[in-house]
């Protein structure tokens, strides 16, 4: 399975964290997602925002809880 690159952030109007949305779901690369973050700021005035990497595995949770 492929990563997925999800942008997360605040639109131009937004100035709560609590209201952070996903702004860009189609980044095929941590480069474009940088690429299309740089858009988003210059052009929509999106801010506060981060790239989520998402690459599919199954987390463990028993091991987590065993530490």
């Amino acid at each position: 399975m492929q990563n997925e690159y999800v942008i997360w952030g605040l639109t131009a109007e937004q100035s709560d964290k609590l209201h952070e949305q996903p702004l860009y779901t189609q980044a095929t690369s941590m480069e474009h997602a940088r690429k299309v973050m740089e858009i988003l700021f210059n052009k929509h005035g999106c801010h506060a925002m981060r790239v989520q990497v998402i690459d599919g595995a199954i987390p463990d949770f028993a091991a987590t809880i065993a530490k």
